[in-house]
């Protein structure tokens, strides 16, 4: 009975080997496992193992500097790497040095076992090749066995380029039998566009000046396959050529070539979906940075209107004017809200919410402003709660409101639902999400609906099928953001002439809904200490124009170094800290731990233009008092701060 294959891990996360681990055990397989560079080339000079998995970054040493000792060692021993860089130039050149492929981090199990099993094939055909070459005694139903067997596409071309062999992969992979192609030249299923390219490979295969080590090409699907409907399919060809010795002179002549060709459509689609990822998340950065930095702005401008405001008497023909620009500033905030929407900026309150309650009062709301559209809600018996940051969750739903609102016209009907959905297996894998019970928000509309070009560009970015001035095509991108960054998703399904849904999942919540108040506009005063930090000159002086109206006693501090030494000088003296988040050199979070060290009991609000990476929600989490997002009104300053020194928190 044949041993079963023997595999090396070597990764320095002990938690990730232990994973590979049992996985590769349950499909009984031999695994060892090391953790650093030094560990794994003791083990590979005592053990001949069968297939390498092999992480890109090692504490002692690179992998690749594994991959070169194991070419020279066991040049046959099929390498995986293994990397978590979103930039795959280093998975790129090991492929270049010998390595088999690459998977990057984090992978689905199947997809490993399966390039596992396509290593460990692949490289159990070479060595049976390499028998025959040597020992001319392996039986041809053995041979066929393993090559029949094998996903990639095994040949042979005799000396003019024709098939003289082909496994029955090519079936599979582009639809012509291996019947059909047996005699005829190569460049039959290659591109019109890459013959050239392909006959420079083989030509250089011929002359023995071997300068590639494969080459990327497309092949003509000829046929119907089950799974493909392209007319070209992307592919890694391989080759060698095939020698025999003249009798006469003793010199080598080549007889023809055999080789591999692979399926990489798969690679490529992952490829492009790595760039687009990389693309958006540049976007998002910078959506981010022009969000924060305009919100101080806006804080400057309201801040100096609401101090015009104070000492005007409501019936100054001035106050007409500050109470537009306080309306330009509050929709300004609204565009940037949605910039940090789409760059996924984090959740600033997070409260246990009560979606059902949460539908209807967003649906009510939004329903006052458009009679021309009925509104049909159906939730769930009981309440449903989530934990969300309520503004950003009605945000969301707003957005969706407004985008079936344009998509009928001529009025129609607006249908929203709410219901407790157990997720499948495949449904949590294709969207990323833990398996869990979830919030189910349904949003369908009797629009004119959308073709399948514009549904897969839904969500991105700037993106909008409305005319000039009806949309920047940020709405749905950003709630895509909000969603994904509560743990959940969001998919639509919608046909032209059958209008669309929408259905958001967030993850379900045992904790008990906490009651929304709204804030009554009332400003409140007090007359503690109050320390002001931030690194915008503008926001302290504005910040402390404010809190001195309200009666305060602001001291100011302009990094977060000056802040701790405020703290430990004046201690207890100060009643409050008003901390912004991103400030340079010592950043809020480390602000906010270092006053904890000093004086544990001191209240700190954080203060932000936005949010990166859920930093405010990791500090939050620490134990900060509160959140307030710039630009903020006189009003809700003034409310949160007696909160918190009143002790109603």
């Amino acid at each position: 009975m044949a041993s079963s294959p023997v595999i090396l891990i070597v990764d320095d996360e002990v938690r990730m080997c232990a994973s590979l681990e049992a996985l590769l055990q349950g499909r009984n397989y031999q695994v060892s496992s090391a953790n650093c560079g030094q560990d794994a080339l003791t083990l590979l000079k005592a053990t001949q193992f069968d297939l390498v998995i092999l992480d890109v970054h090692l504490p002692d040493m690179l992998g690749h500097e594994i991959l070169n000792r194991i070419k020279i060692k066991s040049p046959d021993t099929p390498v995986i790497f293994i990397t978590g860089d979103t930039n795959l130039d280093s998975a790129l050149s090991a492929l270049r040095n010998g390595a088999y492929d690459y998977i990057r981090k984090p992978f689905e199990p199947d997809e490993l076992i399966k390039t596992v099993e396509n290593a460990l094939a692949q490289g159990s055909l070479l060595r049976e090749k390499e028998a025959i070459d040597n020992q001319l005694n392996l039986s041809e139903e053995r041979y066929r066995y393993l090559v029949q067997n094998i996903p990639d596409i095994i040949y042979t071309l005799d000396a003019d380029g024709k098939f003289t062999f082909l496994s029955e992969a090519v079936e599979h992979l582009l639809g012509s039998t291996v019947d059909d192609l047996i005699g005829k030249p190569y460049s039959t299923i290659v591109c019109e566009a890459d013959r050239e390219k392909a006959h420079w490979f083989f030509n250089e295969r011929r002359s023995g000046d071997r300068i590639s080590s494969g080459l990327e090409l497309r092949l003509k699907v000829t046929g119907k396959t089950p799974s493909r409907e392209d007319r070209f399919v992307t592919v890694e060809l391989k080759s060698m050529g095939i020698y025999e010795t003249a009798i006469f002179d003793g010199k080598k002549q080549l007889v023809g070539t055999h080789g591999v060709i692979r399926d990489i459509n798969e690679r490529k689609r992952l490829q492009t979906q790595l760039h687009s990822a990389q693309r958006m998340e540049a976007l998002g950065t910078l959506a981010g940075g022009i969000a924060h930095d305009f919100n101080n702005l806006l804080m400057g401008i309201q801040g100096r209107a609401t101090l015009m405001s104070m000492d005007l008497d409501e019936s100054h023909p001035h106050m007409e004017h500050l109470t537009a620009i306080d309306e330009y500033i509050r929709s300004a905030k609204d565009l940037t809200n949605q910039l940090l929407g789409f760059a996924r900026g984090g959740k600033y309150e997070v409260k246990p919410t009560n979606i059902n309650e949460l539908v209807h009062s967003t649906a009510t709301m939004f329903g006052r402003t458009r009679k021309e559209i009925t509104i049909h809600v159906e939730t769930h018996d009981g309440p449903i709660v989530v934990e969300a940051d309520r503004r950003q969750l009605e945000q969301v739903l707003i957005n969706l409101f407004v985008n079936a609102w344009q998509a009928m016209p001529d009025g129609g009907e607006l249908h929203l639902g709410t219901e407790i959905a157990v997720l499948d297996d495949e449904f949590c894998m294709a969207y990323q999400l833990e398996p869990r019970r979830y919030a189910r928000v349904s949003v369908t509309d009797t629009g004119i609906g959308m073709d399948t070009k514009n549904l897969s560009r839904i969500f991105d970015p700037f993106f909008t099928t409305k005319e000039k001035n009806r949309g920047t095509g940020l709405g749905l991108a950003s709630a895509y953001g909000i969603v994904k960054n509560h743990g959940g998703a969001i998919t639509v399904f919608s046909e032209i002439g059958q209008g669309s849904t929408f259905n958001i999942y967030l993850p379900v919540s045992e904790k008990t809904a906490v009651l929304d108040i709204p804030s009554d506009g009332k400003i409140t005063q007090g007359s503690e200490t109050v320390l002001l930090v931030d690194d915008e000159d503008m926001i302290l002086e504005i910040g402390r124009a404010l809190l001195e109206k309200l009666g305060y006693r602001v001291i100011t501090a302009n990094s977060g170094d000056d802040a701790v030494e405020i703290v430990q000088r004046m201690g207890s003296a100060i009643d409050l800290v008003i901390l912004d988040m991103v400030m340079p050199g010592m950043g809020g979070g480390e602000v906010f731990d270092r006053i904890h060290q000093i004086w544990p009991q001191m209240r700190v609000i954080l203060s932000s233009g936005y949010t990166l990476d859920g930093q405010a929600q990791l500090i939050m989490q620490r134990g900060c008092n509160g959140f307030i997002q710039k630009p903020f009104i006189l009003s809700e300053l003034s409310q949160k701060i007696r909160q918190l020194l009143d002790g109603d928190k």
